[in-house]
């Protein structure tokens, strides 16, 4: 019983790190789950910072660069159609399509 008992002890040990390991991890996978971990974020990530800080700063701003939203066109960056008519209702009437001229031969 002597060797029976650390064994036990051990083993109990190592399937409680695996579980909350296992746990972690899944945690990571989730919407959201690896903001706010820095570079140490991934395991080499602060072997990437110490010796190659330009890619660990292109990383970071590759990350921010995704978090960043769509910039939304305004009314003013369009100017008004010159090929269209349109109604007192604000309806499309008529568009006028111009062709390219053919190149001479």
């Amino acid at each position: 019983m002597s060797w029976l008992e650390p064994v036990l002890i051990i083993g109990g040990i190592l399937v409680v790190g695996l579980l909350v390991t296992w746990s972690f991890q899944r945690s990571l996978d989730k919407p959201g789950g690896r903001e706010g971990l820095g570079t140490g974020g991934n395991g080499m990530g602060m072997v990437d910072a110490i010796f190659s800080p330009t890619r660990g700063d292109a990383k970071e701003e590759l990350e921010r660069q995704k978090k960043v939203g769509a910039v939304l066109p305004s009314a003013d960056d369009e100017p008004p159609r010159q090929d269209a008519e349109f109604d007192a209702d604000g309806r499309l009437r008529r568009i006028t399509v111009t062709r390219p001229q053919d190149p001479p031969r």
